[in-house]
């Protein structure tokens, strides 16, 4: 699994202090494997432990869980299962693990999750019995920061089909324990892909024949693209979905590389300053919207 013989090194702390909670932990022998991260909550570390996609090295579970025991009992044969070692501490040592989030008693100690390359990717086939209609839906992610919407952003691609998400290298928020609880455990089970180039990767899927398709709240911002609805949106091609950033949405240069522009119709006349959605708000409606065209 990779814990043997792991360097380590302890707990680092904001400004020097060493709260009584690190000192509890300095107690129990507690150090990080280096190069370790503390996954936290029910859903990512049961979903960490039930793949082989990370080395695992300890989970931590809440003392007396009293009506948690059912839960806990399972994540000890799930650890048991992949030889990971398991510890019961206190709930302010299972705060300090994680700082504070919500952890619902389970902390797991393993090596973080890293984006794949496009080369690493599995390209589909277009061609065949299939045909050049085959209808796949890739999700393209422009330098979105915060992590808490990515992880709605992946937990929804998820849940409603999408076949890859791929996000822009820079200025992108990357796969930490915070994105993978904002995701309940999505991003554990679902590869994420990067690229530093976003621009030629997207040309070259519109070569190979794919619709590319950006997003706006403001269709009248939008200048040389169509804008239509993502109601009338109908599939004939493979397709990629382009989500801009949480402040400034899509650069221009890559709405200039989108085939048309998709936008929700609001239900009402809206007020100034309440004009747009939350980005993985507008997201689930604008997937919902295309992957309920999906054959079945």
């Amino acid at each position: 699994r990779g814990a043997a013989g792991a360097g380590q090194e302890g707990w680092r702390w904001p400004g020097g202090e060493v709260p009584k909670a690190r000192r509890r932990l300095e107690g129990l022998a507690v150090e990080r494997t280096r190069g370790s991260e503390i996954l936290f909550g029910i859903a990512p570390c049961a979903m960490a432990l039930s793949q082989s996609r990370r080395d695992l090295f300890r989970l931590f579970l809440k003392e007396g869980a009293g009506a948690q025991r059912l839960v806990t009992s399972e994540f000890v044969l799930q650890a048991t299962a992949r030889g990971v070692p398991v510890h019961r501490v206190q709930r302010r040592e299972l705060d300090a693990l994680c700082r504070g989030r919500v952890h619902q008693g389970v902390c797991l100690e393993a090596s973080p999750l890293r984006f794949k390359s496009l080369e690493e990717a599995e390209e589909p086939e277009l061609g065949g019995e299939e045909g050049p209609n085959r209808q796949l839906v890739w999700l393209v992610l422009e330098q979105i920061q915060d992590p808490m919407n990515l992880g709605a952003l992946l937990r929804s691609a998820y849940f409603l089909g999408v076949d890859r998400v791929v996000t822009s290298q820079r200025d992108s928020c990357p796969l930490t324990p915070t994105v993978s609880k904002a995701s309940s455990g999505a991003m554990e089970v679902f590869d994420v892909y990067s690229t530093d180039d976003l621009r030629s990767f997207l040309k070259a899927k519109a070569a190979e024949g794919w619709e590319v398709l950006g997003t706006v709240s403001k269709p009248e911002e939008v200048e040389n693209v169509p804008v239509i609805s993502c109601s009338e949106f109908r599939w004939n091609k493979p397709i990629i979905i382009v989500i801009g950033n949480e402040g400034d949405g899509l650069s221009l240069e890559t709405q200039l590389l989108c085939h048309r522009m998709l936008a929700i119709p609001p239900g009402r006349a809206l007020h100034p300053g309440i004009e747009s959605l939350n980005v993985s708000v507008a997201t689930g409606i604008l997937l919902h919207s295309i992957c309920s065209q999906k054959l079945r």
